[in-house]
């Protein structure tokens, strides 16, 4: 069991953290961006950050970066849900992980969306242009769901649901609408939400910058090594102690 499985889980609707905060701030900052760019100085902003399919004419590599940062200036509301289911599910999840392993699986859940948008945007029905951190939230609430699943959640703010029942309809719901191809974004959806969960079940542990640094620092070691060689460092046969003898390394 890693350490920071055994951290005390902190209750659903926790306030958020520091980093909790800071990235709210960020997506509402970026979020204003678009908005007077989309809307008040005619500039088309998104077109140029969200991602396409790669045969898409209009496809750059940056997209692949900036594509969760951005999200639809055509529809603040769509944008106010997001903040809010980050709002309730964000400050928990980061106490179960940690701040640093919270920030990879958010954004892990990110890759893992561009690369199912990437592989089935040349599919029918899967070809809209991505964008938002729908993949990464999701993913928050199928972990949320996994980590604490006899949570009370209130649905809609009414409606008491228990937490791995709203992760498993998360998981199906998001599956089903792919496989029907009912929602152009469900490749999208449903790839964040298998990244979220192969890095909670630890599958994903090679990416986490920690080990990558000991992995580094392991690296650095043996190449200084190899720059040692042995030379015969015997002392002289005259000399009485022949049992003695030893090598020299330079």
């Amino acid at each position: 069991m890693r350490p920071e499985r055994m951290r005390t889980t902190g209750g659903f609707g926790s306030q958020l953290t520091l980093w909790g905060k800071r990235l709210l701030l960020f997506y509402a900052g970026v979020y204003v961006i678009e908005l007077l760019f989309e809307h008040w100085f005619k500039f088309p902003i998104v077109a140029q950050l969200q991602l396409y399919p790669f045969s898409h004419p209009l496809f750059r590599f940056w997209q692949a970066v900036t594509h969760p940062f951005i999200h639809n200036p055509q529809s603040p509301f769509g944008f106010a849900i997001n903040c809010l289911v980050f709002y309730f599910f964000a400050a928990p999840v980061e106490g179960y992980f940690g701040t640093r392993r919270f920030l990879v699986l958010f954004y892990v859940a990110a890759v893992g969306g561009a690369l199912g948008a990437l592989c089935f945007g040349g599919v029918a029905g899967f070809s809209a242009p991505f964008m938002g951190m729908l993949p990464s939230l999701l993913s928050l609430i199928v972990v949320f769901g996994l980590m604490n699943p006899e949570a009370t959640i209130l649905l809609m703010f009414i409606l008491p649901v228990k937490a791995k029942f709203l992760s498993y309809a998360t998981i199906i719901i998001t599956l089903l609408t792919f496989l029907a191809k009912a929602n152009p974004y469900g490749a999208y959806h449903l790839g964040g939400i298998l990244f979220g969960y192969l890095y909670f079940k630890g599958k994903l542990d090679f990416i986490d910058p920690k080990r990558l640094y000991i992995k580094y620092l392991e690296w650095e070691l043996k190449k200084r090594r190899s720059r040692f060689k042995v030379v015969d460092g015997y002392k002289d046969d005259n000399d009485e102690d022949d049992d003695k003898k030893t090598p020299t390394y330079h």
